[in-house]
């Protein structure tokens, strides 16, 4: 068996589910992801699967780094601020779960 054949047998995707959007627009869904998951994608090579209640979209993760839109929140520490990465989710049809564990 080669290298090749054994890549796709493995789900490769990190999944963030979002119950709530930031801002919902008439085409896309404004969403933040936490840093903290943007690099755990990047050490374990793993794509972002970000879905929303209105679409999903896969991401790289070091896509997500350059071209999302940096923003830092204050929730419990006013020191310690959080970051997270603004990026945009389209409408789209839901894909079965199965997709996603088998592609």
């Amino acid at each position: 068996m080669k290298m090749a054949d054994t890549v796709h047998l493995y789900p490769h995707y990190l999944t963030v589910d979002i119950e709530k959007p930031m801002f919902v627009y008439k085409d896309t869904d404004t969403v933040r992801v936490s840093k903290t998951i943007v690099d755990r994608a990047i050490h374990a090579f793993f794509q972002l699967l970000v879905k929303t209640p209105n679409g999903e979209k896969v991401f790289w993760p070091k896509e997500v780094k350059k071209t999302g839109k940096k923003v830092k929140e204050v929730f419990l520490y006013p020191d310690n601020p959080l970051v997270l990465f603004e990026i945009e989710i389209p409408h789209s049809e839901k894909t079965d779960n199965d997709k996603w564990i088998y592609s």
